[in-house]
């Protein structure tokens, strides 16, 4: 009997792993350099370790204090609000979307185009809550997140790509080069290093751009607000208030880090700018 419930037990955990390794997509991006994203809703995008997409299971964090697609006390996953709104009517049926044809399993249509790799949700912001994306940390990466639509990514050293509308922008432990704009969300980037490749511009029309720098970064900097302040504990030369120095508002201020380098610009139209030492 003792036998009989080991090995019970056994095909019990290897049904629910292979239950749950159903649940994600995966694609070898074996001659892709490039992965452009099209979606309407909060994209969370992480680092793997093999040269594969995958889509799994969106999973609600910390990072996620923004996002309101779901509310969730005790960081559950966002998954389990699409599986409480599945339709019973809807089996044995195939759903079909206006914006293209589901390859994928996830209400996403993958195509192909020499070394890129377009991937469009055909789902609408109301059915999804979530959407999460592992790819190689070299992977360059475009997100166009639609007018509801808010991003996380996390560890890439890679060039970088992201616009939202409304929807706040979130990068950690990124390299660059980036290119960010949000119309109305705030732009918050960690830097754990700077490439010095390509120009950097993060941008908001009415949110705060905030961003962390090591130390050592060697960089010409831009920084802008139209009708907000320019907040720094760097040394550019500027009168020191508390710990976070004022050092303009209304104006473009210009100055180098350690000599110069990239090209940064870090820019609101009516939000605060902060340039913080990491």
């Amino acid at each position: 009997m003792k036998r009989t419930g080991i090995i019970i037990n056994f095909i019990a955990v290897f049904c629910f792993m292979f239950s749950n390794a159903q649940e994600d997509y995966i694609k070898s991006l074996i001659g892709i350099t490039k992965v452009k994203i099209e979606t309407g809703t909060h994209v969370k995008i992480i680092t793997g370790t093999t040269n594969e997409l995958r889509f799994t299971k969106y999973v609600y964090d910390n990072d996620d204090h923004n996002h309101d697609n779901c509310d969730h006390e005790h960081h559950e996953e966002c998954h389990d609000c699409e599986e409480n709104n599945k339709d019973d009517r809807s089996k044995g049926l195939k759903a079909v979307y206006s914006g293209g044809v589901d390859n994928t399993g996830f209400g996403m249509s993958i195509e192909q185009e020499g070394t890129v790799l377009r991937i469009k949700d055909l789902k609408s912001w109301m059915q999804r809550k979530g959407l999460q994306i592992v790819l190689p940390k070299t992977m360059d990466i475009h997100l166009d997140c639609g007018n509801l639509g808010s991003a996380v990514l996390r560890g890439f050293s890679s060039e970088i790509e992201v616009n939202t509308n409304v929807g706040r922008i979130i990068l950690k432990d990124v390299t660059g080069p980036i290119t960010a704009h949000s119309s109305t969300g705030t732009i918050d980037v960690n830097f754990s290093s700077v490439s010095q490749s390509s120009p950097i511009t993060l941008s908001s029309s009415t949110g705060a751009v905030d961003v962390s720098l090591p130390v050592n970064t060697k960089a010409d900097l831009e920084l802008r607000s139209n009708m907000g302040t320019i907040y720094t504990d760097f040394d550019l030369q500027r009168p020191s208030e508390d710990d976070m120095k004022v050092v303009g508002a209304t104006r473009k201020i210009e100055s180098k880090l350690n000599n110069g380098g990239v090209k940064i610009v870090l820019r609101s139209s009516t939000g605060n700018v902060y340039l913080r030492k990491q």
